[in-house]
């Protein structure tokens, strides 16, 4: 159920970047040589790379936190925008979608506030990317599950709509996910479970209506 996307645009023009601080003047001692070899020397990230990685993330988060299909790439467009100018200010300890979900939170709370007085019900997620030689059924299939994904999601607040994207449908382990919303691990536990059985209930009485 995580396969929704928009085509992706060309990329956003890169404004940050930055370089890795230089290492130490000077030769290190026991100590310093000691804390080299246990940590590596982090890697910067490449701005395209993580565009050409992330951008289905970011549409599918986007969309899960009521970003309308029609606003889809604009706002994955600011998202990126932001991340251009501020990638290195990245943490190289902490996870990439965690970091790019904070920015996405942000980036959809502005659309719904500039949204709201205007915004209609929402429509499904766009359609599924399907694997080569799908069948009809299958497309069907991921369709129907990407209604009923977004039109549960809509009924969420937004605290359990960012447990659903990140833990549930994005799998991202439970510690980055309360590291990246600023809630205890237990939280966290307890909106997994919560979500789970909602969306459990949810499906079982779509089944029994259709």
């Amino acid at each position: 159920m995580n396969s929704y996307t928009v085509g992706m645009p060309p990329l956003p023009p890169a404004t940050g970047g930055g370089e890795p601080e230089g290492a130490r003047v000077g030769a290190p001692g026991a100590a310093d040589a000691q804390e080299a070899s246990a940590e590596p020397q982090a890697v910067p990230l490449d701005f395209e790379t993580l565009y050409a990685d992330h951008f289905d993330f970011v549409c599918r988060s986007l969309r899960l936190l009521g970003v309308p299909p029609e606003g889809l790439e604009d706002a994955a467009q600011d998202v990126f925008g932001v991340v251009s100018r501020r990638l290195a200010e990245f943490v190289q300890k902490a996870s990439v979608k965690t970091w790019l979900f904070a920015i996405v939170q942000r980036t959809a709370a502005n659309q719904r506030r500039s949204q709201r007085r205007k915004r209609d019900l929402l429509e499904p997620l766009s359609e599924p990317i399907a694997a080569p030689g799908a069948s009809p059924e299958a497309h069907a299939e991921a369709a129907q599950a990407a209604v009923l994904v977004q039109t549960f999601a809509d009924g969420l607040d937004e605290g359990h709509r960012a447990v659903l994207a990140l833990a549930l449908i994005e799998s991202v382990p439970a510690r980055d996910v309360a590291e990246a919303l600023g809630i205890p691990l237990y939280t966290v536990y307890s909106r997994v479970r919560s979500v789970r059985e909602a969306l459990r209930s949810f499906l079982a009485a779509q089944e029994v209506e259709t």
